[in-house]
């Protein structure tokens, strides 16, 4: 059974406000390794992401779906996107994210702090999840990552395939 996650549309936003407000981050494609970085550890440490966002594997590494692909264009959703930069409208409104969100959101923002754009596509693209989704993508220019392949523990991925469909993130 695949591990799935009900994405968090509000959580997910506002970990994106909380880079670009506390953090004064506000490139988009370091954002996104962050992010994924964060929800990479909160999985591993907690048993469940931060958002439940699906992540694909690009030619530049790994993006969140909805995030990158939708979220972006819509107005008034709490950031707004000109070129690569993300540009926060509003306050991160922290009560929707947990202390161990938090916690994480620092780990994923510590990963990739400081680190030009080279730098950032070379990491992560010696991610596992990255890897072995992106050798599986044929011709194609983008290719889900499996949640499976985020996990570094044999009872915690099988534990999320039986569960993970159930929990609210």
């Amino acid at each position: 059974m695949a591990i799935r996650f009900k994405l968090n549309k509000r959580k997910a936003v506002e970990a994106v406000l909380w880079f670009i407000k506390a953090k004064k981050i506000n490139d988009m494609y370091a954002i996104w390794k962050m992010l994924f970085a964060a929800e990479k550890y909160h999985l591993n440490k907690y048993g469940r992401p931060i958002t439940g966002e699906t992540y694909l594997a690009m030619q530049l590494g790994t993006v969140p779906k909805w995030l990158y692909k939708e979220a972006c264009e819509q107005f008034g959703i709490g950031f707004v996107k000109v070129g690569r930069k993300l540009i926060a409208e509003r306050s991160c409104i922290k009560d929707f994210l947990s202390d161990s969100d938090i916690e994480a959101l620092k780990h994923g923002h510590k990963e990739y702090a400081g680190m030009n754009f080279d730098a950032i596509k070379e990491k992560n693209h010696k991610e596992l999840a990255w890897k072995n989704a992106w050798k599986k993508r044929g011709i194609r220019k983008e290719v889900p990552i499996h949640f499976e392949d985020l996990i570094d523990e044999d009872w915690l991925r099988e534990e999320l395939a039986w569960s993970s469909s159930f929990l609210v993130i």
